[in-house]
C-alpha cells in the first residue's frame, strides 16, 4: 500500500480550519500556515493547541473571530503567549501567530477587518 504525501504550505495550501463555535475549541496544527475561522461566537472562547513535532519555528496561524450580537471574548490557552482578543458586537477581528520552535506567539494585538 502507497503511503499519503501531504504537501504542505508554502509548496501547498494553507490549512484552513472552519469549526463550529464550542467554548472550548482544540486545534491540531500540522502545517506551516494554518487558518482557524470559527462559526460566529456565541459564547466566550478558549482555544488550545496541540502541536505536530513536524512543525518548524516561523509557522503561521491566523485567527479570525465575528462576534454575535454580544462582543465576545477569544482566550489563547495551550500552546500560545497572547492577549485576549477583545471582540466587538458584529464584527470581525483577526490576529497572527508565529511560532518560534515552541509556542505560537502574538505578532500584534487583534485587528477589526469589517
Amino acid at each position: 500500500m502507497a503511503a499519503t504525501q501531504v504537501i504542505s504550505y508554502p509548496a501547498g495550501n494553507a490549512d484552513v480550519q472552519t469549526p463550529a463555535y464550542i467554548a472550548t475549541l482544540p486545534v491540531s496544527i500540522t502545517n506551516l500556515m494554518t487558518i482557524i475561522a470559527p462559526a460566529v461566537l456565541t459564547g466566550a472562547m478558549t482555544v488550545n493547541l496541540t502541536i505536530d513535532q513536524g512543525i518548524k519555528a516561523g509557522a503561521r496561524i491566523v485567527f479570525t473571530a465575528l462576534s454575535d450580537t454580544t462582543a465576545r471574548t477569544v482566550t489563547f490557552g495551550t500552546g500560545f503567549k497572547s492577549p485576549t482578543l477583545a471582540g466587538v458586537i458584529s464584527k470581525t477581528k483577526s490576529i497572527e501567530f508565529v511560532y518560534d520552535g515552541t509556542t505560537f506567539n502574538a505578532t500584534s494585538v487583534g485587528v477589526q477587518i469589517d
